[in-house]
């Protein structure tokens, strides 16, 4: 494995380190990273043909396209400039190998990784030994935030058939599955425990909410609009300076559940009320607001609001949350979930009216120029008025 050149991306303020490596040595480096995170897709069955004669080039010591990898882990006191830096450089990436994420070649690594798997199977020493010492061409980002890593990806894979954003964001933070943010645990779905603690939140609801707010929009993303959401992505990087636009996503929607603990504490729903709708939307507002419907419509409202100059930041979301404030916690209950029943009723895609709905209802609450200004009540009746008039 050695250092064929760095190149400085102005673009995205990170390194592109060109390294030559032998296959043996790729699959050292990548196998981990392709076995532990959960979210990768796997080989495209519909390429079946091209992949086998790949296999056969391969087997020829063709060479092949670089593949593109990121770091998400920074290298400290590297200096590009100096070549002796490139084997400590080189150590340091295989310290981090867990830390790497795979921008452009997925396809292509299954496929190696697949060949090396059939030619050890049928006893080939010969033919594996000779795929093992051909070199490959790595192209690794060093330095990108995550933010700058979604854009290469989006800008990399327009031209194939991509991972939609939400399974890149998805890769990107499942760290956070371990490591979890100030006491917050983000639990994914088949690990077999429930989300029933304050703290405690679904990974994939809470990365639908973050891409609501990425993309501005709390529906779900088309992969028609990767171009779109690339252009988004560029306004969003001056948005990210200095921080970790995720973690503030979820520091915002964790101080609305709390805040919403806060006002409305153990209220529930009346059985008076539950024998007129017995399968309402939430029985209490921290179920309301736990939905992933709600999250997205967190989500797309604040980007909405930071696009329209309602708000500079999410910090500026925070302290509007701190002055929330209900005076019927029961009266709110019943209002919200008459709403939420009206568009079960009434809307075709249920599931999408509930995420405009509450990209309404958060709007409008977080708005210092709304009438609905920090009232949870007042903002339950304004969103269900605002979707009624633009969409029926």
């Amino acid at each position: 494995m050695k250092v064929a050149s760095h190149l400085t991306d102005h673009r995205i303020s990170a390194t592109n380190t060109l390294i030559e490596m032998e296959i043996g040595e790729y699959q050292s480096l990548i196998g981990g990273v392709l076995k532990n995170n959960i979210f990768q897709r796997k080989r495209v069955r519909s390429s079946k043909t091209v992949y086998s004669l790949l296999k056969q080039d391969l087997m020829r010591q063709c060479v092949i396209p670089p593949v593109v990898l990121a770091l998400t882990t920074a290298i400290q006191d590297f200096d590009e400039d100096k070549p002796s830096d490139d084997q400590r450089f080189l150590q340091d990436v295989k310290h981090n190998a867990d830390n790497l994420v795979i921008l452009d070649g997925l396809q292509r690594t299954h496929t190696i990784l697949d060949l090396l798997a059939e030619l050890k199977d049928k006893g080939d020493e010969a033919g594996l030994a000779t795929v093992l010492k051909s070199k490959i061409r790595v192209e690794l980002y060093v330095g990108l935030n995550r933010l700058g890593i979604l854009y290469r990806m989006l800008t990399l894979n327009t031209g194939q058939t991509p991972m939609s954003l939400r399974q890149q964001i998805e890769i990107l933070y499942l760290d956070y599955i371990e490591s979890g943010i100030d006491g917050i645990e983000l639990l994914r779905e088949n690990a077999g425990k429930a989300v029933n603690k304050i703290n405690q939140y679904n990974f994939k609801d809470v990365v639908e909410g973050f891409n609501a707010y990425l993309d501005r929009d709390e529906l779900p993303i088309e992969k028609a609009d990767i171009l779109e959401n690339i252009n988004s992505l560029e306004k969003l990087s001056k948005e990210n300076q200095g921080t970790e636009l995720f973690e503030k996503y979820l520091e915002a929607l964790h101080k609305l559940i709390l805040k919403t603990e806060e006002i409305c504490g153990p209220v529930e729903l009346s059985d008076e009320y539950l024998e007129k709708n017995n399968s309402p939307f939430g029985k209490k507002a921290l179920q309301v607001f736990k939905k992933p419907q709600a999250m997205s419509g967190l989500g797309a409202a604040i980007g909405k609001l930071i696009d329209f100059e309602a708000v500079k930041s999410v910090d500026d979301i925070l302290i509007i949350i701190d002055k929330l404030k209900v005076d019927e916690p029961e009266e709110f209950l019943e209002e919200i979930n008459n709403s939420l029943d009206w568009l079960k009723g009434n809307a075709s895609k249920i599931g999408n009216a509930q995420r405009t709905f509450f990209s309404f209802f958060f709007r409008d609450l977080l708005n210092a120029d709304s009438d609905s200004y920090t009232n949870l009540l007042s903002a339950s009746k304004s969103a269900l008025r605002k979707y009624q008039s633009q969409n029926m």
